[in-house]
């Protein structure tokens, strides 16, 4: 569902007399409030946590003798953050034409990656190591010798809804999930309990399942 079709639906859920929303341009103003409170349940939702709908996997190949990358450099979409290292990840190298060539390259903090591969000179060879700086750009060490692809993954930027066809990236299953915690916060407005408690009602039950579905488990 589209950001229209969401507050339509929102329109129709909280029972109000007035007409329906045609579109995020020119809406009156009790209409404009639907589609602000469609938008701030969108993005309320893509910050909760790592959803898994927004992991992206990057494979790219680096620069030889460049340690240091940006997400937009990479190839990256809406990039937000790289993702952690742990237990189940972290990323790998690999020769370009030669897939099963994979090697994991380990995470470390960032003073300690600047004292061996920023701060000394190593000179180009074959990467081991990889970190991040206070501005997510990617640190990698020592500097590649040739152009490694590089598989990565990162953790897109939420987006907001602004236009009438503007599409939750989440699974369509999910959508009307947004529309059920927006009405939540309609029906508090408007004080109609019974409302109120169709939407809790409605909302934790697609949570429970969206959290079967899409979150991480704890590492």
């Amino acid at each position: 569902m589209d950001f229209l079709a969401l507050t339509q639906r929102l329109h129709r859920e909280a029972k109000r007399s007035t007409a329906a929303p045609t579109s995020v341009v020119g809406a009156t103003d009790r209409n404009a409030s639907l589609f602000e409170r469609v938008s701030s349940a969108w993005m309320d939702i893509q910050r909760e946590r790592d959803w898994k709908w927004m992991r992206q996997v990057l494979d790219k190949p680096l620069t030889p003798n460049v340690q240091t990358y940006t997400g937009a450099a990479l190839g990256a979409t809406r990039f937000g953050r790289w993702r952690k290292a742990d237990h189940e990840y972290s990323p790998w190298l690999y020769i370009s034409g030669a897939p099963n060539s994979l090697f994991m390259l380990g995470y470390w903090q960032l003073d300690e990656f600047r004292f061996h591969y920023i701060y000394r000179q190593v000179g180009p060879t074959i990467p081991v190591a990889w970190s991040y700086d206070d501005f997510q750009n990617l640190l990698i060490g020592p500097a590649p010798l040739a152009a490694y692809q590089l598989r990565i993954d990162q953790w897109m930027e939420p987006f907001e809804l602004a236009n009438d066809t503007d599409t939750p990236d989440m699974p369509d299953r999910f959508h009307l999930m947004i529309m059920w915690q927006a009405l939540m916060d309609v029906a508090r407005e408007d004080a109609t309990p019974e409302i109120f408690d169709k939407a809790v009602s409605n909302y934790t039950s697609m949570r429970e399942q969206l959290l079967r579905d899409q979150a991480r488990l704890p590492t």
